[in-house]
């Protein structure tokens, strides 16, 4: 399964790029579109290691890896990156790209043990 090519993730997809690039004000936000960007491949990586786990066990250092990263540049973000919508929205991701898969249920936050944002 690509779940690159799910209709639905990638309806998210299009939402929270859009959503970050119209909070960012130019020379006032504490993040660029080369940060938006860098969120964006985050995610995209994800998808590409989530569609090639074939367990729950091999799937779960995957969501930990990209929320830990995300954290990561949210901070270098000086948390602005990553605000209440797009928090629901990449969230929504991870989740939803784990229950596509049949490793969790569609309300199981899988990011919470070390999400941050």
């Amino acid at each position: 399964m690509n779940l690159k090519e799910n209709a639905d993730i990638n309806r998210i997809v299009v939402s929270v790029r859009a959503s970050m690039m119209e909070y960012m004000e130019p020379g006032e936000s504490a993040y660029t579109a080369k940060d938006v960007e860098k969120c964006m491949k985050l995610i995209d990586g994800f998808l590409g290691d989530m569609s090639a786990a074939d367990s729950k066990k091999k799937a779960l250092p995957h969501i930990k890896k990209v929320v830990l990263a995300l954290n990561d540049l949210n901070e270098a973000c000086e948390y602005e990156l990553i605000e209440t919508d797009q928090r629901e929205q990449l969230a929504d991701i991870i989740i939803l790209a784990g229950y596509l898969k049949g490793y969790n249920k569609r309300t199981e936050d899988t990011t919470e043990d070390w999400r941050e944002w």
